[in-house]
């Protein structure tokens, strides 16, 4: 028997429309982890965080921006929010102090150093000046986890080295949102297959990839990605 969704669908496909079932995206998966608290490490100006609000996610958020122009805006937007902490270093591999290079697009801004091809994706990777920042990591902040947790990381190439500062709070995680090389634009950075190997490492794989940004030059091909994983389930994997 043909059911009534299934003609509904036929009856929209001959007249040029096709619907699908909508993909799931971050939204259900926070809402289906019951996520409460996001850590968002690479916040630049707050843009992922007003993304979350206007989601619809009304939990807890901690951001993490070591550039001081750009904190100064984020701290604004994290005070007016009431459930919002903004915090100005970045996170790492150790507690230190080191130098980021600063771009033309602060969001291009990174620890690492561009490569050859950052120019042709994107003119707006020139480095226009250094500046020193603190670093600290996510076990000293963070030796304990309460409640389900959410772990985004966009940090232009030094996301590897962000874990490695957190080996003992990681395995309490609900999810981690990392952005992924396709096309490397940073020098040492990982392939985005040593990223998911690593990840499965520590016992994570991935649950949804997003496109973040195509090639100038080639339209259809992907440079980076967002990935979100989750905690290896022995009934699934």
């Amino acid at each position: 028997m043909i059911s009534s969704l299934h003609l509904i669908r036929r009856t929209l496909r001959r007249l040029g429309v096709d619907v699908r079932p909508a993909t799931p995206n971050l939204r259900d998966f926070i809402e289906d982890r019951r996520i409460d608290l996001v850590l968002d490490v690479g916040a630049n100006v707050g843009q992922f965080g007003t993304s979350l609000r206007n989601r619809g996610y009304r939990g807890k958020i901690v951001s993490f921006e070591p550039l001081a122009s750009e904190f100064r805006r984020l701290a604004t937007i994290a005070a007016s929010d009431g459930n919002w902490e903004a915090h100005h270093f970045a996170l790492g591999a150790a507690s230190t102090e080191t130098t980021i290079n600063v771009s033309d697009n602060s969001v291009f801004s990174s620890i690492q150093t561009l490569n050859r091809a950052a120019n042709e994706f994107d003119g707006r990777t020139a480095v226009r000046r250094t500046e020193t920042i603190r670093m600290r990591t996510l076990d000293e902040i963070f030796p304990d986890v309460s409640g389900n947790v959410l772990l985004k990381i966009d940090t232009q190439g030094y996301e590897k080295q962000v874990l490695e500062g957190g080996r003992r709070m990681l395995p309490q995680l609900k999810g981690m949102l990392l952005e992924l090389p396709i096309i490397r634009i940073y020098e040492g950075t990982w392939k985005f297959h040593e990223a998911a190997e690593f990840m499965a490492s520590i016992g994570f794989v991935p649950a949804q990839i997003e496109p973040v940004s195509y090639h100038t030059k080639d339209k259809v091909s992907l440079v980076e990605v967002d990935c979100l994983f989750r905690p290896r389930d022995q009934q699934l994997d």
